[in-house]
């Protein structure tokens, strides 16, 4: 197939044209996808697992009717989705699991917090399509068909001050504003340049990238998101009437709370936690993430975790068992410690790597116990 219309020849390198790339694709409904996810180990979040198939069937589909069948994508049409969820809870490994694993299409994971406004210390928000060109073989087509997920994007949040908008676009800004208002154009515009050398010369000339079938995502924690949506809806009084423990220090929020439908829907909530309105008017879904219970992080533990371990521990000629009790102790850690599945990690890899201290590199086979004594975990060879 020709080319389409308008792209500059650079955009073609040797290789596979970007038709034969979409038509080998494989055609999945929501449902296989979802599926598929369950196959490669992601456990939890059923909302969120299903928001997210149907976000990947239609990024699928779009590509393909542009370029198969011919079906330019109509404008306002951009799917920019963000992942609300206590840290943790899968947010991002859902996102390099559907798009980079299960859709092979070009996929960036990018931390927000790297960024800052364009002529300062850091990345600018246009080499987000720098590493899209990168993954994409350097083909600008096949980047167009990609998908960018900035992490931590609730970092950019900022302190809040109604003064920071009154010179808004007149004056840089090394607060987070900056780069939120780098990404308006980003979310919203049919097409952008960037330096396909990540800007490191000035000698060679800009890339244009086709956005109209990109689809961006952004994760966030958005600790303390949700006292700040129910405390716009509290009236604060002063002396007789006030009610005893609110409107003086404010109640401490857990980390691993979930960010429910009503919260979401106050979008003034963002202004006041730090965003500019017309970027959180950007994102057409808006998705919560719940934080793991109990039995998912057992679930992640042990089909996960420890079974990579394992394999390791076989590498080495050893058998790694480990006891209910064990397992139940390091689940209650990561309940404690609202680290979610990361916290599953962090109690276990100490008393991990005291055994293969002890017990690899030696090339003899024994079986070695995770067991659990006065409320530590201890590892035994048998």
């Amino acid at each position: 197939m020709p080319p389409r219309p308008g792209a500059e020849p650079s955009s073609f390198p040797e290789g596979p044209p970007v038709q034969e790339r979409v038509a080998a694709l494989e055609v999945l409904s929501p449902q296989d996808i979802d599926a598929r996810l369950g196959d490669l180990g992601y456990r939890g979040q059923s909302e969120a697992r299903r928001a997210a198939a149907v976000l990947a069937y239609r990024h699928l589909r779009r590509i393909r009717r542009l370029y198969l069948e011919g079906i330019e994508p109509e404008p306002g049409t951009r799917e920019n989705a963000l992942f609300l969820g206590p840290t943790g809870s899968g947010k991002t490994f859902l996102v390099e699991l559907m798009f980079r694993e299960i859709l092979g299409v070009p996929t960036v994971l990018a931390d927000a917090t790297q960024f800052s406004e364009t002529g300062y210390i850091g990345d600018d928000v246009s080499s987000l399509l720098s590493r899209l060109y990168e993954a994409a073989d350097r083909d600008a087509e096949w980047a167009a068909c990609g998908v960018i997920c900035m992490d931590e994007f609730d970092k950019l949040a900022t302190s809040r001050s109604d003064s920071r908008f009154s010179g808004q676009q007149t004056t840089k800004d090394v607060s987070g504003f900056g780069v939120q208002r780098s990404l308006l154009h980003l979310l919203s515009a049919s097409n952008a340049t960037f330096p396909p050398d990540f800007g490191f010369t000035s000698r060679i000339r800009s890339e244009t990238l086709e956005l109209s079938c990109l689809t961006f995502i952004a994760c966030g924690a958005f600790s303390g998101f949700r006292g700040t949506a129910e405390n716009m809806t509290h009236v604060e009084r002063v002396g007789f009437g006030r009610e005893p423990g609110k409107g003086g220090a404010r109640d401490a929020e857990s980390i691993a709370t979930r960010i429910t439908d009503e919260h979401l829907e106050n979008t003034t909530a963002f202004s006041r936690y730090g965003f500019i309105p017309e970027l959180i008017g950007r994102f057409n879904r808006l998705v919560s993430f719940n934080p793991l219970d109990a039995a998912t992080l057992g679930d992640i533990l042990q089909n996960n975790v420890l079974r990579t371990w394992e394999r390791e521990f076989e590498h080495e000629g050893l058998q790694l068992s480990v006891d209910p009790a064990v397992r139940d102790w390091i689940v209650a850690r990561a309940l404690k410690r609202e680290t979610g599945a990361r916290g599953l990690r962090t109690a276990l890899a100490p008393v991990l790597e005291a055994a293969a201290y002890e017990h690899f590199g030696h090339g003899r086979a024994a079986t070695v116990r995770l067991v659990l004594k006065d409320d530590a975990v201890h590892a035994v060879r048998d």
